[in-house]
């Protein structure tokens, strides 16, 4: 019940985080799947400006889905993802708001 929990995927993908999620349901191992929305703000230059809402063709994607698992389940749930064809991957803040600048400043108006 108080076990640490450990994420093996966060990332803005919704389809990937529900074919992981039926993986580990197939392989027996526990898993609880959250999503939410970031909150953090890229900083600096044009990105600056909050870039949830801007935009002629609406908001920047900010959801991000994540799967955590037991601490104690992370080895076999990683092999049963694998298994399934899959890949986890497990972006920090960081990264994840980083990734909202790059979208806003690369689009073509």
């Amino acid at each position: 019940m108080f076990e640490k929990k450990v994420p093996v995927y966060r990332k803005r993908d919704r389809e990937t985080q529900e074919k992981i999620k039926e993986a580990l349901d197939a392989a027996g191992v526990w898993n609880k799947c959250s999503h939410y929305e970031q909150e953090d703000i890229p900083v600096g230059g044009y990105s600056a400006m909050d870039p949830r809402n801007f935009g002629k063709k609406g908001r920047v994607d900010r959801e991000v889905y994540a799967v955590y698992v037991k601490a104690a389940d992370e080895e076999r749930a990683l092999s049963a993802i694998r298994k399934a064809g899959l890949v986890t991957e497990v972006k920090t803040p960081g990264e994840l708001t980083a990734q909202a600048a790059d979208k806003i400043r690369n689009r073509k108006y």
